[in-house]
């Protein structure tokens, strides 16, 4: 019994626990970010990601694995521009 609460607890974390995903602006004349990483844990980390790849333009778009599964995604885009 024991186990399948652990389990359960583990799969509820999986699926409700809000990641952050890397979106990089590969052209600055385009409106558009393209997905570099996905999964990270904070905010933090995706930052970290970004600086390491030198991205000055970049977006970390939190969203969880249940809102990728049913599509209930809401747009993080800031300042009018659109994010894929």
């Amino acid at each position: 019994m024991k186990f399948m609460m652990l389990i359960l607890l583990l799969m509820l974390v999986f699926l409700f626990y809000p990641f952050h995903d890397l979106y990089v602006k590969d052209d600055p004349f385009l409106p558009g970010h393209s997905l570099v990483s996905r999964g990270f844990w904070s905010e933090d980390t995706c930052r970290e990601a970004a600086a390491a790849q030198r991205a000055t333009a970049y977006r970390c778009v939190r969203g969880s694995s249940w809102e990728r599964m049913f599509g209930a995604t809401v747009s993080y885009a800031r300042d009018g521009e659109s994010v894929p």
